[in-house]
């Protein structure tokens, strides 16, 4: 082979060379770019994708417990008399769904008829409440025939009376002896739970303060629970 011919052969050889060595980097360039997308991509699902989700659940939660641990008042009917007409705003602030039907004057000879007429109403709910006694005495028969009527309720709480008058302590015992007759029936004890409270009342002893009016709503609202 003449010189010539060598210088041929071993120039076409360094180009050959050369264009592999381009070849490999231009290569390794263009895997390592695709790589950076594909990492790329892999950062934005976690972001964009997976976080939200994460965040939905915790907002689900959230929302669910909220409602599980709120008492609106719905299915709440109470009845009563001056007492559950002063205490009815403070009622409707804590349950807003609660059905009130308080009347100044009202007797526990009353409740029957009040009851009838809720029921054809639709707005006897299944869980009741009746604060009667400040007005005047009644017998056992008188509310066992109103607790019967209501034998069907879910939850019936009968709240003691807290008034200076004679039948204070009768209404207040036949409330408690009645009550353990009926498997729905619960005693709230206004009574006692006031016992020493004399700020939450206006000077007659009865009728109560907003704070008065606060704390026995508050007694009702627990014994729902």
């Amino acid at each position: 082979m003449n010189k010539k011919k060598r210088n041929r052969l071993l120039g076409l050889l360094i180009i050959m060379v050369a264009a592999g060595v381009f070849g490999v980097h231009w290569y390794a360039q263009k895997q390592s770019a695709k790589d950076g997308e594909s990492q790329q991509g892999i950062s934005v699902y976690h972001v964009d994708s997976v976080q939200p989700i994460a965040q939905k659940r915790g907002e689900a939660h959230g929302g669910a417990s909220s409602t599980s641990s709120q008492l609106t008042g719905k299915g709440v009917t109470m009845i009563g008399d001056s007492v559950t007409v002063g205490v009815a705003p403070y009622l409707k602030e804590q349950m807003p769904d609660i059905t009130v039907d308080g009347k100044v004057g009202r007797q526990m000879s009353q409740a029957g008829k009040v009851l009838r007429e809720l029921a054809a109403q639709g707005n006897l709910g299944d869980r009741v409440i009746i604060e009667l006694g400040t007005n005047g005495p009644f017998s056992k028969d008188q509310l066992r025939s109103v607790l019967q009527t209501l034998s069907n309720a879910k939850q019936v709480l009968l709240v003691t009376t807290r008034v200076p008058r004679g039948w204070q302590d009768t209404v207040n015992d036949t409330m408690e002896q009645t009550a353990s007759e009926f498997k729905n029936v619960q005693v709230v004890d206004w009574y006692a739970a006031s016992q020493g409270k004399d700020q939450f009342f206006y000077k007659d002893g009865i009728h109560l303060k907003p704070d008065g009016s606060r704390y026995y709503t508050s007694l009702l609202v627990q014994a729902l629970k």
